[in-house]
Order: structure tokens, then sequence, then C-alpha cells
């Protein structure tokens, strides 16, 4: 699975209402490639959706932490650069 693919993934797990905060602190490159990787998103398979939380976990993602702060941890599967395709 592609990096913006887990992305994608991550934010649909999340749920809408965090998943739009953390694209609110992303540039419109990021915004683009994540949105456009959502839309190709039909179904997630239960072992998806637990294989990307395990990742994002491991990765340092905590439930209460700032969107920035996640973003932060979405950009770690790009090796520390912004989201892209």
């Amino acid at each position: 699975m592609l990096p913006v693919e887990k992305a994608a993934v991550f934010l649909m797990i999340i749920g809408m209402e965090k998943g739009q905060k953390i694209i609110e602190v992303m540039d419109n490159g990021e915004i683009k490639a994540v949105i456009s990787e959502i839309k190709n998103i039909k179904s997630i398979s239960r072992e998806i959706q637990e294989s990307v939380m395990t990742e994002f976990k491991e990765l340092g993602y905590e439930e209460q932490m700032k969107p920035s702060d996640i973003l932060t941890i979405i950009r770690f599967l790009f090796n520390g650069s912004k989201i892209s395709k």
C-alpha cells in the first residue's frame, strides 16, 4: 500500500470531524493528493483498517493529539516530507 493510500485510509478511519481538522492544516498539494486518494477508496477491509491503525500507533499516533501533530505523524510515511502521490 502506498503512503498516500495509508494516509487516506487513516483519515477515513479516524472519522470525518477529526480528519477535516487535519486536512485544514495541510497545504494545497497535500489536500489534493489525499482527497484524490479518498475518492478512489470504495471500501476498507477490517484487516487493512487494523494494519493502518497499528502502523500509525507505532509512528506515535495518540487520539488526543492536536491536528498539526497528527499531520506530522502522517508525514513520517513520506520520510518527513509533505504528502504526495
